[in-house]
């Protein structure tokens, strides 16, 4: 059995989260199980291409539902703090 995988979520998928998304689907122990994104198209968009099927409009609603062991919030300054 293989070793176990951090499970990330990732709270913006503008140009940056995109690379932050691209780094953890590289690494052989994170998998990425849920985005929050505002944009419904760039949302549908990134979740296919990582294969990520737990989509979510916000934080809020992301962390309702999936319990993830790393979150990654990558939006816009101005927007992070009600993020986190």
């Amino acid at each position: 059995m293989g070793e176990p995988k951090y499970r990330v979520a990732i709270i913006g998928c503008g140009r940056m989260g995109q690379v932050y998304a691209e780094a953890y689907s590289a690494y052989p122990d994170t998998e990425i199980v849920a985005i929050a994104e505002f944009s419904p198209e760039r949302r549908k968009v990134v979740g296919k291409r990582f294969g990520v099927k737990a989509l979510f409009p916000d934080a809020e609603s992301l962390l309702r539902e999936v319990v993830p062991d790393v979150v990654s919030v990558v939006t816009p300054v101005k927007y992070t703090k009600d993020a986190v």
